[in-house]
């Protein structure tokens, strides 16, 4: 996951159209009363910021210390580490894990670690609330190319992007070419990223949380709350540490 070095130079401006209060809100329905947040893969604390102005105590970890580092400006607390890796010594009351943070653990070790890390944070009964990329959306739509073009007062960005689908490993290389123009001064810089995003199946997700005594008791597209299918790229998942 070392592209979010660069990736977080442009990250906010490339998702200024995520509605970040609309996505809060709907976590925030999820965490009920629970306060004490941990969020795994926190990127530069949007999130974090808005739940804890609705109370919510969040602390945040990413692997980017450039997106720790934004994060940190917003007020939030946090630090640098691996979600596979990362141990607190102490619990809380619901762990989340937003914007497909799953799908960045490409191997059966990657995931079983990441769920670890969630179970051993959460409190008996403490939710875990993460999303994904859904095996039989992807299989049914599958990966296409794509460009995108933002810009604000400071920089341009055109991003390219060309998915290279491993179907035996269940993963898209994700490989962006990004042009990022400084509009001050004219310079061009360009970036080349892999992302490679595994998706997963309902039954895969299950058995994987159930390895860390996490049962899944909700599974539904993205903000909508409709029932996953073959047309929901991406789904919300919620485990009970039991």
């Amino acid at each position: 996951m070392s592209v979010f070095g660069s990736y977080s130079k442009y990250y906010d401006l490339l998702y200024q159209d995520k509605n970040y209060k609309a996505e809060s809100l709907y976590i925030a329905n999820m965490l009920g009363n629970s306060k004490n947040i941990l969020e795994l893969g926190c990127g530069t604390g949007k999130h974090a910021y808005l739940l804890a102005q609705m109370g919510y105590n969040v602390y945040g970890i990413d692997i980017s210390e450039s997106m720790i580092k934004k994060a940190k400006q917003l007020g939030n607390p946090c630090e640098v580490a691996d979600v596979r890796t990362f141990r607190a010594g102490k619990t809380f009351d619901a762990v989340i894990s937003l914007f497909h943070i799953a799908s960045y653990q490409t191997s059966d070790d990657d995931i079983i670690k990441y769920f670890k890390t969630a179970s051993v944070h959460l409190k008996r009964g403490g939710k875990f609330i993460f999303d994904l990329w859904y095996k039989p959306a992807v299989l049914f739509q599958l990966p296409e190319k794509r460009v995108k073009e933002l810009e604000n007062e400071d920089i341009k960005v055109k991003r390219f992007c060309s998915p290279k689908h491993i179907i035996e490993k269940s993963v898209v290389e994700v490989c962006y070419d990004i042009e990022i123009t400084d509009k001050k001064w004219g310079g061009v810089e360009m970036i080349h990223e892999v992302h490679p995003m595994r998706y997963f199946s309902m039954e895969e997700i299950k058995y994987f949380a159930n390895l860390a005594d996490i049962q899944i008791i909700n599974a539904e597209e993205w903000m909508t709350k409709n029932i996953p299918s073959q047309k929901t790229w991406g789904v919300c998942f919620v485990g009970e540490k039991e």
